[in-house]
C-alpha cells in the first residue's frame, strides 16, 4: 500500500467514525461520483462554490445532466434553500478525518454551513498526515488567508443535558470526494 492510499484510508476510517462518508474517484469519474450521490439521496437541488478545480472536473456539467438543479451565482440567496452544497476544501487531514478551507471564499463557507448535505472536494495529494503537518504547511504559506476552517463531520452541539443535535451549526451530513489527482 503506497503512503498516500494509507494516508486516504486513515482519512476514511476518522470520517467514518464522526459519521461522515468517503468516496474516492479518479478525475474523470469524479463529477459521476458527485452526480450519483445527489441521486441516490434524492437531492434535487445545490449551490456549488466553483473553482477551477471544480471547472476542471466538470461537476455542474454533470449534476444539470442528472437533473439536479444548480446556483453557482448568487448562493446567499439560495443556499437557506438549497437541499445541498458543493465546494472545494483545500487540505485535509488524515487524523483527524478532516478537511480544510483556505481562502477568501465566502460562497464556499456559506455552502459548508447552510446546506443540509454538504460535499467537499478535495485533492488526494493535499491530504496530510495530522494536525502537526497541517500547521507547517499553513505556518509555509506565504500569507495566511483571512479563513482557515476545519470541517470534521456534521454538524453537532449539546445543550447543559448533554443532549446531542445534529445540524444545528452546519449540514446534518456530511460526504467528502477524494480526487486521485497525481
Amino acid at each position: 500500500m503506497s503512503t498516500t492510499d494509507a494516508l486516504y484510508e486513515r482519512f476514511k476510517t476518522n470520517l467514518a467514525a464522526v459519521n461522515g462518508e468517503c468516496s474516492l474517484a479518479v478525475k474523470a469519474d469524479a463529477a459521476k461520483v458527485v452526480a450519483d450521490l445527489f441521486r441516490e439521496k434524492g437531492l434535487k437541488t445545490t449551490c456549488v462554490a466553483e473553482t477551477d478545480f471544480l471547472r476542471e472536473l466538470g461537476i455542474v456539467p454533470a449534476l444539470k445532466e442528472a437533473g439536479i438543479e444548480v446556483f453557482t451565482d448568487h448562493i446567499r440567496l439560495h443556499a437557506e434553500t438549497a437541499q445541498g452544497g458543493i465546494s472545494e476544501a483545500q487540505y485535509g487531514i488524515a487524523d483527524l478525518g478532516s478537511i480544510l478551507q483556505v481562502g477568501d471564499e465566502v460562497d464556499a463557507r456559506i455552502v459548508a454551513t447552510m446546506a443540509e448535505d454538504y460535499v467537499g472536494i478535495v485533492k488526494e495529494s493535499t491530504i496530510v498526515d495530522d494536525y502537526d503537518a497541517m500547521f507547517d504547511l499553513l505556518c509555509g504559506l506565504p500569507e495566511l488567508p483571512n479563513f482557515v476552517g476545519f470541517i470534521t463531520g456534521p454538524s453537532r452541539t449539546a445543550d447543559i443535558e448533554c443532549v446531542s443535535t445534529v445540524g444545528v451549526h452546519g449540514p446534518l451530513r456530511l460526504n467528502i470526494v477524494v480526487v486521485q489527482d497525481a
